[in-house]
């Protein structure tokens, strides 16, 4: 912590000089394309290392995420499936390496906002241990809050410089309880259990299955740190128990990626039932989650994604952006207007969680609802909870509540349905929904440029 807190001060100090090194939103990453950065096309991955100006160098964290084209038969360890996307790439999973160590289009490079600095004079030279002339200026924009900006410079190492610059912000544990996964995974019917952890300052998460996310605590210097969350539920209708994450989870699937980095940490995965090629990417940071969803699947009747707090939730706020009253969590059945979805929050003691939601699509008349359904002792029915423990503490989360045509690429004519989650983790108190929706629809400029 000694070391964060320095970084913070050496930040507000260049703060009064510039218009604000960490762009007005230090929960957020900055993320690059290996696009963005052309002059690293030669240098390999694990070869970048990142420096901020502070009246001097100083090296910050980055990590480069190395992605390549794959064809999901691959993931699956079996014949081609007559689909290929860019993901994450991995050695330790099917999808393996990239055949491309070097920093190609397609791969990112991952940094914290508030790693950023002042603009380098163009005589600060080369800091030690990277290779002269190899330096990239990435400037820096953000809208939000006012215009600022910010720099930071990327080089190939010549020495013994880590990536990591002595930090680790993120610790994903993947802990495949069968033992190895290439060797005990059971890619064509689970369930395959886990005991695996994220964690970070700010938050924890549990996954106990491909598709079981049933543990979130809170962990700012304001909150509880009391595991509020029963499940992260998938289903097509209220009382709908055919399909599930637990079903999901107990037919064929895979991991594309499992990644642990100081940035940031990468758990993506396919398999949903009739959806083999339906996928989910968590991408987590120190002080947010990103949740996208990439759903690939024939014709079906709806379907909802929502969270089910647990009883430990009670006494928190949910608000939305459709209820900005707010409403208590208590087990009690509440009168809640629905609707499209931009942001939800919940907030008490345990913490502060805002959640914003963003979808594209090219369905024509593609209209989200929202569901939510407070109530410890739920009747049958639609009321039934198919997973999880039996009561509903604050259910909430997006509802597509009409048909949803063919998403699956193999079977033309075809559309497209990606939703992201965007999770921040907050002190109790501090949940901000619409701050949040703002910061996401705002994303940060990048422009790269020689160095010096």
């Amino acid at each position: 912590m000694v070391v964060r807190t320095k970084a913070i001060a050496l930040c507000l100090a260049a703060a009064l000089l510039v218009s604000g090194c960490t762009l007005g939103r230090s929960a957020d990453p900055v993320v690059l394309k290996g696009s963005d950065v052309p002059g690293l096309s030669s240098v390999a991955a694990a070869d970048v290392v990142a420096f901020a100006w502070f009246d001097g160098w100083q090296q910050v964290a980055v990590q480069v995420d190395e992605r390549k084209q794959v064809e999901f038969g691959q993931v699956y360890n079996t014949t081609p499936m007559g689909f290929t996307t860019t993901v994450y790439a991995d050695p330790n999973t099917f999808t393996g390496a990239d055949s491309n160590a070097n920093v190609d289009a397609d791969d990112e490079i991952a940094l914290r906002s508030i790693d950023t600095g002042r603009e380098a004079p163009s005589d600060a030279g080369n800091p030690a241990g990277t290779v002269a002339g190899s330096g990239v200026k990435v400037h820096l924009t953000s809208a939000f809050g006012g215009d600022r900006e910010a720099w930071v410079y990327l080089f190939k190492r010549s020495g013994a410089l880590s990536p990591a610059a002595g930090k680790d912000f993120v610790d994903y544990d993947f802990n495949l309880l069968s033992g190895d996964y290439k060797t005990t995974y059971k890619l064509q019917d689970g369930p395959n259990p886990e005991n695996s952890t994220v964690t970070t300052p700010y938050y924890s998460d549990h996954f106990s299955d491909r598709w079981l996310n049933d543990a979130l605590r809170i962990t700012t210097a304001r909150s509880s740190g009391v595991d509020i969350l029963d499940r992260a539920k998938a289903q097509f209708a209220p009382g709908n128990c055919g399909r599930s994450e637990n079903t999901f989870n107990d037919a064929e699937g895979a991991f594309i990626a499992n990644r642990d980095g100081p940035v940031r940490a990468i758990r993506s995965y396919i398999g949903a039932n009739s959806g083999p090629l339906s996928q989910r990417d968590h991408i987590f940071y120190e002080h947010r989650e990103d949740i996208r969803t990439y759903l690939r699947v024939h014709a079906i009747p709806g379907i909802m994604d929502y969270f089910d707090y647990s009883p430990a939730a009670t006494d928190m706020t949910y608000r939305n952006n459709l209820n900005t009253d707010g409403k208590n969590i208590d087990g009690e059945p509440d009168s809640v207007t629905a609707g499209q979805l931009t942001w939800e929050s919940v907030d008490g003691d345990q913490g502060g969680l805002s959640i914003v939601h963003t979808n594209q699509t090219d369905i024509s008349g593609f209209a989200a609802s929202s569901y939510y359904f407070d109530d410890k002792t739920p009747g049958s029915g639609s009321e039934f909870q198919c997973t999880g423990d039996s009561a509903a503490y604050g259910n909430s989360g997006p509802w597509i509540t009409q048909s949803i045509p063919n998403t699956d690429p193999r079977a033309t004519p075809f559309n497209s349905l990606t939703a992201t989650r965007t999770l921040y983790f907050e002190d109790a108190g501090g949940a901000d929904g619409p701050t949040r929706a703002q910061q996401v629809a705002t994303p940060i400029g990048v422009s790269a440029t020689s160095f010096p």
